[in-house]
């Protein structure tokens, strides 16, 4: 995950990060379409990229951590911090499967937007979602999107061979854009639902959107809490 996303983000982060003229508009529309307002207290971004959502989140919270897998997207995030002048806000790079180096409980709002969907095994989005339990405040909130497959056999049988063709793919084409690490992996509903329980955490607002732009998957925006 590391060097694809290093890769990335000497290519072109903003393609892959999403719209930074979008930030804002988005980050709003998670919290509003979840029925909450969250300002103050100390916020964990979880995945900042190059600070797309991160000097937004600054202007919200007291104190925002912000973590990636990637130095090089973190460097880019750290850089327009001092010229931005975010000084609310400190960066940390984390090893991909767990949020190294940040308390458990410390969070009163956690914020894992764009991320999850990028994540190349169940197992990874299982432990992020275990560590965000970890770190959350005992009233503290946790944002979250993700695509999560539709059900029926078509979708089952179209993410297994899916799983199969994307290595594949990778190895031929041999560039990020390929990368599992990029490409991900989708969670079905029930998986979703064990693992939100596993991380000890329960959903109190989710809505669904029809555009992830993946086959055979939906958004899912999810305000958990712990149990």
């Amino acid at each position: 995950m590391r060097s694809t996303w290093d890769a990335l983000a000497r290519a072109d982060p903003g393609i892959y990060v999403g719209d930074p003229a979008r930030a804002l508009a988005e980050l709003e529309s998670l919290f509003g379409r979840l029925g909450a307002d969250p300002r103050g207290g100390t916020c964990v971004e979880v995945g900042c990229g190059p600070g797309r959502m991160t000097g937004y989140l600054a202007e919200r919270f007291d104190r925002v951590l912000a973590l990636d897998v990637s130095p090089a997207m973190v460097a880019q995030a750290r850089a327009r911090s001092y010229a931005e002048g975010w000084d609310n806000v400190a960066f940390e790079v984390v090893c991909g499967e767990r949020l190294d180096g940040v308390a458990g409980g410390m969070a009163d709002v956690v914020v894992c937007y764009l991320v999850l969907q990028h994540l190349p095994a169940r197992r990874l989005v299982e432990a992020y979602l275990s560590e965000i339990g970890r770190v959350l405040a005992p009233a503290g909130t946790a944002f979250i999107q993700l695509p999560v497959l539709e059900p029926g056999l078509v979708a089952r049988a179209w993410r297994l061979l899916r799983s199969a063709a994307v290595p594949i793919h990778a190895l031929l084409a041999r560039g990020p854009e390929a990368s599992p690490a990029l490409r991900g992996v989708r969670l079905s509903g029930s998986e979703l639902g064990r693992a939100i329980g596993s991380a000890g955490l329960v959903v109190g607002a989710r809505d669904t959107g029809p555009d992830a732009p993946y086959r055979f998957s939906r958004d899912v925006f999810l305000r958990l809490e712990r149990a």
